[in-house]
């Protein structure tokens, strides 16, 4: 260790200058950061959820649908509405990008004149709307889906083409487009306008990850700096772990962008595990190089003894870091395997960087440097906490105990879910469309059914039309959230009506006649307004649109299979479900299962490392509880408080068992070197005046950076970051009051 400190002593300004240099010439390809958010990155490339998805796309031309709507508190069926609906169609219509607009006035209303089949635009001028509202609020094609039940709402569909859709910046420039233009017909009318569609959910992603990356994220370490001034009042407190916080996060960045990826809305909280990651190794040898100046030790022989006390800790922190994340970067999941890898690579670089170019920037003070320990730091430097354990060990773990059991009993209602609308805050355009169209007009949710009839033409049976209908009413029956359906069925009901004046919609019998029917129909539609996005090119698959309520996505998966189950097991069809928001609760399921897969294997993979460096079973036995006991206790919470475990929360269990473990490596062997001379008591003492403060500033520092991100739009960064500080602080009393209550047993035991 001397030699090593002599080295660094040698050629502490190189060290430093080429560190910088380095990490210079890596951040230059942080120019081409860029950000992803298209959906396919959460699946395998050979998914074949994602190939059937393309297999829709390409039959009915997607399903890439921006909602506006707005509400007239007097009716819509009046000039000033009727005209606003009327421009905005055309404005819409203009945005490039978009493939068709579908609103109340061109919805094509069908009708008979001296049986001549006439189908045409509903509304094109201004007169007659008291005739034309008759008309509408009796028409099933055209309630809850265009216009509200009682009249008041409106609805207008935008659509991208099949090849914009997939495009994030095509979502984000028509989103960008639709607000400008509400904007202005807000002021105009004096309407409030609501957004919502599946497009505009991919567009919100982006542009508050975005936000997050370029404001919280820098909010973030100003917040570390601002800390670490207030505690340590010292220009160097300040610069040693912000410098590795910093460098690390550029490496990894840079890294990142080396081998091709892109942040995306689960990779942009990579700066969150990797300021916890470094502040924890600097942190302790930073904080030793303090203590070990202020009892007027020369500088050099402070960072000898600052290296030498914690450079076995840091490195098995960083080590079983390391190692457990990498399980991570063998997913199959592009983001997860990302994070995995940045991890990883944060933890080593981390470690690198605190073991040279910290203490080489240490070693560049003169010894008439002045260092205080900080005040409340003294405040640790304290006698008889080991004896006050040794006594009350038996209390302290009847009281943890019964804390265990009682909050424990919460995990039988703990559940795995999200929701991909709540993922946003309620004031976001996003969430606030989605709920002001639930309440007032539909369901914001749309799936697509997409139905095989195993033959050409077979769309056109007449007894698998009238199972379509069979399946639509059992459908709402078991799912109240599913508020509306469509498809061509309904068309081929509104033309047997309209051409035999009958009063009451059926499915005609006659196959030919049908056949005839959709000739017609379509040879009397505009342009732009076919019916390809019904059926495909051979008219073997139907496809049939729902429109629901916004639900968990165990809802969403629940009802998928009902769907899929339901289609196999009456007749010859077969069906699944299609569409972004089906791809969500695909997705969603996905990540959290996968992550929580993950955590497991990094939970075992740290303590077979445990069991090869302490070679003690019992030892790991009392590692293990201060680690996962917090993450068991707040998921007790959540499920008395009916809280699901979603992205944010399964990401924070990462960070909460990252952290746990580093802090229990430390009191672990600042212990094992203490109890080779000492007793119990004062072993005790050793451990808490030595890495106790390091803890306690780590998780204080850490909890205050993490408490930015609930300033996010995004639910789930919200959400990481109260269990991830509520865990972090539970872990640290573990680690100081359970912990040493464990060992003062252990030991009475074993004599």
């Amino acid at each position: 260790m001397q030699s090593y400190i002599d080295f660094l002593d040698r050629n502490r300004y190189k060290i430093v200058i080429f560190v910088s240099l380095i990490v210079m010439i890596f951040s230059i390809s942080l120019k081409n950061l860029g950000y992803e958010g298209n959906y396919r990155i959460w699946f395998d490339k050979d998914s074949k959820i994602l190939k059937d998805y393309d297999n829709f796309r390409d039959r009915f031309s997607g399903d890439d649908t921006f909602v506006v709507a707005f509400k007239d508190p007097k009716g819509i069926f009046n000039k000033k509405a009727i005209k606003t609906i009327l421009d905005l169609t055309e404005e819409f219509q203009k945005i490039d990008g978009v493939e068709r607009v579908d609103a109340l006035t061109n919805y094509q209303y069908i009708k008979s004149e001296d049986d001549d089949l006439i189908v045409e635009d509903f509304i094109v001028n201004l007169d007659n709307l008291q005739e034309k509202k008759s008309i509408a609020l009796k028409d099933n094609l055209i309630l809850n889906r265009l216009i509200s039940a009682d009249g008041k709402t409106a609805l207008i569909a935008v659509k991208l083409s099949s090849s914009s859709g997939v495009d994030e910046e095509v979502n984000i420039y028509v989103m960008k487009k639709l607000k400008e233009i509400v904007t202005l017909y807000e002021k105009m009318t004096g309407y409030k306008f609501y957004i919502s569609g599946t497009p505009a959910i991919t567009a919100s992603l982006v542009t508050i990850s975005q936000h997050d990356a370029l404001l919280l994220m820098p909010f973030a370490v100003i917040a570390v700096v601002v800390m670490l001034y207030l505690v340590f009042r010292d220009f160097m407190g300040i610069v040693v772990p912000s410098v590795v916080i910093v460098f690390t996060f550029l490496l990894v960045l840079s890294i990142q962008m080396i081998l091709g990826y892109k942040l995306n809305n689960f990779t942009v909280n990579i700066p969150s595990f990797i300021s916890a990651i470094a502040i924890a190794d600097s942190m302790h040898l930073f904080l030793a190089w303090v203590y070990y100046r202020s009892k007027n030790m020369r500088n050099k022989m402070a960072v000898y003894m600052a290296l030498k006390t914690n450079l076995l800790p840091i490195a098995m922190t960083s080590f079983t870091t390391a190692v457990g994340f990498a399980t991570l970067g063998i997913s199959k999941i592009e983001p997860i395997s990302t994070l995995g890898i940045a991890i990883t690579s944060g933890a080593l670089i981390a470690l690198i960087l605190s073991v040279t170019l910290a203490p080489a920037i240490l070693l560049m003070l003169k010894d008439d440097y002045r260092v205080k320990l900080p005040k409340f730091l003294t405040l640790l430097n304290i006698k008889g906490y080991g004896a006050f354990i040794e006594r009350n060990s038996k209390k302290i773990v009847a009281i943890f105990l019964l804390l265990f059991v009682v909050v424990g009993y919460g995990l039988k209602d703990i559940r795995v879910d999200s929701n991909s609308i709540k993922y946003f805050s309620k004031d976001t355009i996003v969430r606030s469309g989605s709920d002001f169209i639930e309440k007032s007009i539909t369901g914001p949710l749309v799936y697509e059914v997409v139905i095989d009839t195993k033959e050409k033409n077979g769309v056109k049976n007449p007894d698998f039309l009238k199972r379509v209908s069979l399946f639509e009413d059992e459908l709402m029956s078991h799912f109240p959230n599913v508020r509306f359906s469509t498809s061509l069925k309904d068309i081929i009901e509104r033309l047997q009506s309209v051409l035999n004046s009958e009063s009451k919609e059926s499915i005609p019998n006659d196959r030919n006649l049908i056949a005839q029917y959709l000739l017609l129909y379509s040879m009397s539609l505009p342009q732009g307004m076919e019916i390809n996005d019904k059926i495909d090119v051979n008219e073997r698959f139907l496809r049939v649109t729902l429109y629901s309520n916004v639900q968990d996505t165990s809802k969403d998966l629940e009802m998928i299979k009902w769907i899929e189950k339901w289609w196999s097991s009456n007749g010859k069809y077969s069906a699944n479900v299609q569409g972004q928001t089906a791809i969500f609760a695909y997705m969603q399921s996905n990540i959290t299962q996968t992550l929580i897969l993950s955590i497991t294997s990094t939970l075992i993979i740290v303590v077979i490392a445990m069991l090869l460096i302490f070679k003690r079973l019992k030892m790991v036995l009392l590692f293990i509880i201060p680690n996962v006991a917090p993450i068991v206790l707040v998921a007790g919470v959540m499920g008395y408080l009916g809280i699901n475990i979603d992205i944010g929360v399964a990401i924070s269990a990462s960070v909460i068992l990252g952290i746990a473990v580093d802090d229990t490596i430390h009191f672990f062997s600042k212990y094992f070197t203490a109890i080779k001379s000492k007793s119990f008591e004062q072993s005790i003492d050793y451990v808490i005046n030595h890495s106790g403060s390091a803890m306690i500033l780590t998780t204080l520092i850490l909890s205050v950076t993490f408490l930015v991100f609930t300033l996010s739009d995004f639910v789930p960064n919200v959400n990481f970051a109260i269990v991830t500080v509520i865990a972090l602080n539970i872990a640290l009393l573990l680690d100081l009051v359970l912990l040493p209550a464990l060992l003062a047993l252990f030991l009475r035991v074993n004599r």
